[in-house]
């Protein structure tokens, strides 16, 4: 069964089969996309959580390596390998097959797909997909509300606080809406800590980070049309700022807000050679234009990674625009 949905109104039938499904296995493998992010992470890191004190045998498996440190982490984390079957997987954040570890011993298992990427393609048992919903852990909040009460304590609603912050950016990207924000203020009142969150998300901006966003600020082009503007970033500029992707946390944001141009884009290199790209927008629709690319996402944020050479994917993605 399929339930795709446009807002958060699931139907509590098939929520109360998808929980009790996992009542009723004893293996779980949780998975979510290549590079996790915050908001998968926190997602597979709450549901681990609940599922380790029901007992059951867990796993989660990132495709590879996370590109961020969080202080919230799943239980029994592999890369690209599993170790067990599950009776049960769970999908966190992941808009398709081909960005996640999905071996063929997993295709007849029952799977939950729980995101909010309007580009999602994946056909599960149970498939919550909300794309007006800020996060995957927006999401799952409305799911636990609705299994059990009781699975929220103070972990539970610290992760899902920091998936919906990461995600939209400490509440300014344009998919936060009411309530986000009334989601937002539940898992502050069941003991997650906003500001402590939020500093645990973004106070790595050090001198050496500020030094950086200059350097790319300088090297920001505008379209000779003024409807977008773009700014790259490379391996060597990271090894000579010593930083992370981690410091591109809320940059494309800003830069969005800086005019009234409309679509902002950063491309950078990742150690192992691809390009990621971020989009931003505030009309145009920037999933059409990654999913052309083999992207996806939003209307107004998206994302796409690439094999190709960080110069060659401007030169293509420029020209499209």
């Amino acid at each position: 069964m399929v339930i795709n949905c446009n807002n958060n109104h699931f139907s509590r039938k098939n929520i109360k089969k998808a929980w009790n499904e996992i009542k009723k296995t004893n293996k779980i493998t949780f998975l979510t996309h290549y590079k996790p992010d915050g908001d998968g992470i926190s997602a597979c890191a709450a549901l681990s959580h609940i599922c380790e004190h029901l007992c059951k045998d867990i796993e989660t498996i990132y495709p590879s390596k996370a590109e961020f440190e969080f202080k919230r982490q799943p239980k029994n984390i592999l890369i690209n390998k599993h170790k067990q079957i599950p009776d049960l997987i769970i999908v966190c954040d992941t808009a398709n097959y081909e960005r996640m570890y999905f071996h063929p011993d997993f295709e007849m298992i029952p799977m939950i797909n729980i995101d909010h990427h309007i580009s999602n393609t994946i056909n599960a048992t149970f498939n919550f997909v909300d794309g007006d919903s800020s996060s995957a852990c927006e999401i799952l909040y409305e799911l636990i509300k609705e299994w059990n009460n009781d699975l929220f304590d103070q972990y539970v609603a610290e992760c899902l606080l920091m998936g919906i912050l990461y995600d939209s950016q400490v509440f300014h990207t344009q998919s936060v809406t009411s309530q986000t924000l009334r989601v937002a203020a539940d898992l502050i009142d069941l003991g997650a800590n906003l500001f402590e969150l939020k500093t645990e998300l973004l106070a790595n901006k050090d001198p050496k980070i500020i030094k950086l966003w200059g350097q790319i600020l300088q090297n920001v082009q505008i379209a000779p049309k003024g409807n977008c503007a773009w700014t790259k970033l490379t391996q060597e500029d990271m090894k000579k700022f010593g930083v992370t992707p981690k410091c591109l946390i809320g940059f494309n944001n800003f830069l969005s807000s800086l005019s009234n141009i409309d679509v902002t884009l950063i491309f950078y290199e990742t150690k192992d050679g691809k390009t990621k790209v971020s989009l931003r927008s505030k009309k145009a629709d920037v999933n059409l234009l990654a999913s052309k690319f083999g992207g996806g996402g939003h209307k107004n944020a998206a994302g796409i990674l690439s094999e190709k050479p960080i110069d060659e994917l401007i030169t293509q993605i420029l020209k499209e625009l």
